[in-house]
């Protein structure tokens, strides 16, 4: 009679101890975990960001200030970006990132016909080649005040958009403010200082955000 070989099953402990261990791994994850409500993930995300209008109505005054208080002569500085941009950007400029370098300028001269919300301005000095314009409103454009500090950053608020916001709030009053007591397009042929600030983002072309304008002497 011919034997039958069996072979002796013995109990799976191994397979067992990985399942206890798993189940406990899982009921440590489940009891360690915090359940939140759609608005307190919400209040977590944004946590430590700021609020681009109140920054903005905040930080007004003191941006103007400092516009008022860094101006540096327009001519003379264009003539030095030319000669050594990336000493003279460090030096006078500031920027968040890759983005154009911003400056506080100052300069006088004559008003001429610009493009549409701006005027031109007439200026001794400036590099052959180089056009000055001033804006006039309604719309302010770009964020040359939310720059020119450098202390506005990125990371500091919670997307592009609150971002863009902070410049939007801060060219606000200048509508309601110097752009409204100073209409540029009467001033045609007339001489004015300027104080305000622009992105060095085209270097034939100059647009100053202003903060001040008076008609010159």
């Amino acid at each position: 009679m011919a034997r039958t070989n069996k072979t002796r099953r013995g109990r799976p402990w191994g397979v067992i101890f990985k399942v206890v261990g798993a189940v406990v791994i899982l009921a440590i994850c489940f009891f360690g975990t915090t359940f939140m409500t759609p608005e307190e993930a919400e209040a977590v995300l944004t946590a430590g960001s700021t609020d681009p209008v109140a920054y903005a109505n905040e930080h007004y005054d003191s941006t103007i200030a400092y516009v008022n208080d860094n101006a540096t002569d327009l001519a003379g500085l264009l003539e030095d970006l030319q000669e050594d941009e990336e000493g003279t950007s460090e030096e006078l400029g500031h920027r968040d990132g890759e983005a154009a370098y911003t400056f506080a300028v100052t300069t006088t001269g004559t008003v001429e016909e610009g493009g549409f919300g701006q005027v031109n301005l007439a200026v001794d000095g400036v590099p052959s080649g180089v056009t000055v314009s001033v804006q006039t409103g309604p719309a302010v454009m770009g964020t040359a005040l939310r720059d020119v500090t450098g202390e506005v950053t990125f990371d500091m608020f919670e997307n592009q958009i609150d971002y863009a916001q902070v410049g939007l709030s801060l060219n606000d009053p200048l509508k309601a403010g110097v752009l409204t007591e100073n209409d540029l397009n009467s001033m045609i042929g007339q001489k004015i200082t300027v104080v305000g600030a622009f992105a060095y983002s085209d270097s034939a072309h100059v647009v100053i955000t202003p903060v001040s304008i008076e008609v010159a002497s």
